[in-house]
């Protein structure tokens, strides 16, 4: 029997601790393009958030600066974080995104082949050097995966069901 799995409609939200808000606001609007829709400061918290939208998709960052900073740089090879992937509809949408990045002076990777999934990406780093991926995944390969493994799950409950 199937179990019921709600349903999830692909937009997201991060939190990202950052060292200087209006200094990653600005990169984030004039390099992807967010807007600024909301700032707080829970008392309890110890943060000030700033909340980025991004029109096309409605995906969000949350921008947080701690009262007290910690002074150690981004790692992705620290536990936490390793970095954030933006899917793009088309893989054609990815040269305009290297179009877009060369314009405005965000330094990236270009447009590459993925080695771990199958399909293309370009990676550059923030303000904070947190790590950022713009990709397009083959999704002819991964529905194929995908049925693979329900037909795989099939076989080994019928065989479960004999037994």
């Amino acid at each position: 029997m199937m179990r019921h799995v709600p349903k999830l409609n692909g937009r997201n939200h991060v939190n990202l601790t950052v060292r200087d808000l209006d200094r990653s606001t600005e990169w984030y609007c004039r390099v992807m393009d967010f807007t600024p829709v909301r700032d707080a400061t829970p008392a309890e918290s110890g943060f000030t958030f700033r909340t980025l939208v991004h029109r096309g998709s409605l995906s969000s960052i949350v921008l947080g600066q701690a009262v007290e900073p910690d002074p150690a740089p981004f790692d992705e090879r620290r536990v936490g974080l390793h970095h954030l992937g933006y899917h793009v509809p088309e893989l054609a949408d990815l040269d305009e995104w290297a179009a877009h990045l060369d314009a405005v002076g965000a330094e990236h990777s270009g447009v590459r082949e993925l080695f771990l999934e199958a399909g293309y990406g370009i990676w550059l780093r923030d303000p904070d050097n947190i790590w950022l991926e713009f990709y397009w995944l083959n999704a002819d390969y991964f529905m194929d995966r995908l049925r693979q493994q329900r037909r795989a799950e099939r076989a080994a409950r019928a065989t479960t069901d004999r037994h």
